[in-house]
Parts: structure tokens; C-alpha cells; sequence
């Protein structure tokens, strides 16, 4: 049988607070504050709280969890962005791109178009980055909306 959980008992201003959430216009705001309200108040276990909420059994656990461990500011949405930090920023993320717009026979390049081997190869040999993958490089050039492959041979006549 699974553990009992409920919220930790409230202080008079997170009790406030959670009944002006529960109040709110933000229906998701609304459903977290009820969840701790019928735990720490009501004393209403999981399942009996996520049918009354709309909540699965998971999400009401968590909440509460989170509750209990950094109090309502465990309720708020966390800014979320997947994957892991850039990182190529600024000046080095600067030098990449005009790197990557500058054709490469001005540079002393014995070829006039830039492939993206070619441009990672130049960058580590000039110490502008230790190590990058051709798919981060690709990714730079794409948010910067730079075409590397736009270089092509001068056209006499």
C-alpha cells in the first residue's frame, strides 16, 4: 500500500495566499493551491484530491511534494528551457558568424565556398573555439539566418 502524503501544516500567510490562488483567474494556479489547501486543510488523500482538482494521482503528489519542500514558491512554473545551456556565446558566437560570411579566399583560403567541415576545421585552427560540433555550427549559422555556402566564384564578363 502506497505511503500516505499531505501537505505540511500552513502559516496564516500561506494560507492567505493559497485561498486568493485558489481564487485566481490562472486555472493551473487555481488547481495547485486547491491541491495543498485539500491536503494540509481537509486532509483529503491523493486520489480523492485529483479527482476532485482534475489533476492525475502524480501531479497531486508532486505538488505537494514541492509544497512541502520549498513552500509556495514550489508552486510557480519553473522557466523551463530543454537541453543544456549555449555554449558559444557572445564575442565567440560573433566571430563565428562573421567568420562565416567573410568568403574564404580573402581570408588566404585556397577554396571559395565555406562547407561547414571547412569552417569548423578553420575556427579550431585559428583558436577561435577548442572544439564544436558540425551541428552546433549548423544550428549558430541557422538562428543567425547566415548561409555559409553563399561564397561562390567570382563571374568575369
Amino acid at each position: 500500500m502506497p505511503k500516505l502524503i499531505f501537505a505540511r501544516p500552513l502559516l496564516p500567510d500561506e494560507r492567505r495566499e493559497l485561498v486568493r490562488m485558489a481564487e485566481s483567474s490562472d486555472p493551473t494556479m487555481r488547481a495547485r493551491a486547491k491541491v495543498i489547501l485539500y491536503s494540509a486543510e481537509e486532509r483529503y488523500r491523493v486520489p480523492e484530491i485529483a479527482l476532485l482538482v482534475g489533476l492525475g494521482p502524480d501531479k497531486v503528489r508532486k505538488w505537494i511534494h514541492r509544497f512541502n519542500t520549498q513552500g509556495l514558491r514550489g508552486l510557480k512554473n519553473r522557466a523551463y528551457k530543454p537541453g543544456p545551456p549555449p555554449r558559444f556565446r557572445g564575442m565567440t558566437r560573433k566571430k563565428i558568424i562573421e567568420i562565416a560570411q567573410t568568403p574564404p579566399r580573402t581570408l588566404g583560403l585556397l577554396f571559395s565556398t565555406w562547407t561547414l567541415h571547412s569552417l569548423r576545421r578553420y575556427l579550431i585552427e585559428q583558436g577561435i573555439v577548442d572544439h564544436i560540433s558540425h551541428e552546433t555550427l549548423r544550428k549558430i549559422l541557422k538562428e543567425a539566418n547566415v548561409d555559409w555556402r553563399k561564397h561562390g566564384v567570382r563571374k568575369y564578363g
